[in-house]
């Protein structure tokens, strides 16, 4: 669509600038070539941070007042580049301020137990949005009575577009019946959301919609306050009033599961004299590395590790034919003894290990299996995460 206007619009200004040198008042050699030339020169622009100025339009009132020759036709053209500077620079602000005037979005469910906070936001990004890209909470704040009811509710979403990121800022109207929905567009390129680094918006609101009334119960609380960053974050304190929540229900968190990573949602009354923390998608907490579970520990980090020993470990190796037995030996079967085969497939291989502070680099060797032989990685006990992988 925005294509086809761009081309409707160099298309008028063409046409303009024939009619203008149809009512030319002297013949000229190559006088359309300069009336277009006359023309980008008036709409020619110069940007200084956000101001853009007609600079073109300045360089014919300083240098170009004393035309001889079919003087009227090229003031036509110079004007004509002025109009579309000016509609080049008005269209687009006046674009962006109906693009980012409040939208209001008719709420579906006003009671949080009965309804979804998940549909809600799919509601309202599908209306003003597009579904297909991704997007992430940045912020999470509402506000629910004991009953369930949305008294109030302030987010801040962000939209991975194609070209550029979409902030939406959404609030609960007065009368709790609509969501005031502000979008603005902000600087800055669109990268692909993976699992690894952000906590999608979908998922949040799903993990939000785990809640249920039992869970909030406390005598006396008229009004819970929910509060999170929508990411996960850090979560290393034990405190008797943090609990897990998953789809079996609401426990609370045991020693043995921190510290670890999840998607933590504070929560108060008014006063915060009750406060509580709601741990969702809590990840299992990862064992000390040892020279005995490193290569467990990789292979659950790195997909190329873990395809790396399975081809080069294990029954993957071996064959067993009319009692005789092969091994798998640079790329072509190999008749070995039934005591090598044995100790090849229920072995590992061999494994050379040096520790440099929170760094494990590790080798691994073996002659069995299909090029590559060699497999090296860097494991960050800290992140425990698999820093690189390389296979020789």
């Amino acid at each position: 669509m925005n294509n086809m206007i761009g081309v409707f619009f160099y298309l008028v200004i063409l046409i303009l600038t024939i009619l203008i040198y149809r009512k030319s008042d002297e013949l000229e050699p190559s006088l359309m070539w300069k009336l277009i030339g006359y023309t980008i020169l008036g709409g020619f622009s110069f940007q200084f941070n956000e101001w853009k100025l007609p600079l073109g339009f300045l360089i014919y009132l300083l240098f170009f007042r004393n035309i001889k020759v079919n003087a009227k036709a090229k003031k036509r053209a110079v004007y004509l580049g002025l109009v579309i500077f000016l509609v080049s620079t008005i269209v687009p602000w006046v674009q962006n301020y109906i693009y980012e005037q409040p939208k209001e979005i008719t709420v579906l469910n006003p009671n949080f137990y009965e309804g979804s906070l998940a549909k809600e936001w799919e509601n309202i990004h599908s209306k003003l949005g597009n579904k297909e890209n991704s997007v992430k909470v940045l912020a999470f704040d509402m506000a629910i009575s004991d009953e369930g009811e949305i008294e109030d509710l302030d987010m801040y979403v962000e939209e991975n577009a194609t070209r550029e990121k979409i902030h939406y800022d959404v609030t609960l109207s007065h009368e709790d019946k609509e969501f005031i929905v502000e979008r603005i567009k902000v600087e800055g390129d669109a990268f692909p959301f993976t699992s690894e680094t952000v906590t999608e918006g979908e998922f949040f609101f799903n993990q939000i919609d785990l809640i249920k009334k039992p869970m909030l119960n406390e005598e006396g609380v008229d009004t819970y306050y929910l509060s999170s960053s929508g990411q996960r974050t850090s979560y290393p304190q034990m405190d008797e009033d943090s609990y897990r929540i998953d789809t079996a229900g609401k426990r609370k968190v045991g020693e043995n599961e921190l510290p670890t990573d999840p998607v933590v949602v504070d929560i108060c009354d008014g006063d915060c004299d009750y406060r509580a923390y709601f741990l969702f998608d809590v990840l299992e907490r990862m064992p000390p590395i040892t020279e005995d579970n490193v290569l467990d520990i990789a292979q659950q980090q790195s997909s190329e590790i873990k395809s790396w020993l399975i081809n080069h470990t294990g029954d993957e190796l071996g064959l067993e034919k009319n009692g005789e037995y092969f091994l798998t030996k640079g790329g072509n079967k190999e008749k070995v003894s039934k005591e090598t085969y044995f100790k090849v497939l229920t072995g590992t291989p061999d494994v050379a290990i040096n520790q440099n502070g929170q760094r494990w680099e590790v080798t691994v060797k073996t002659p069995y299996g299909d090029q590559p032989h060699q497999l090296e990685f860097t494991i960050n006990e800290a992140l425990m995460e698999v820093e690189w992988v390389r296979f020789k």
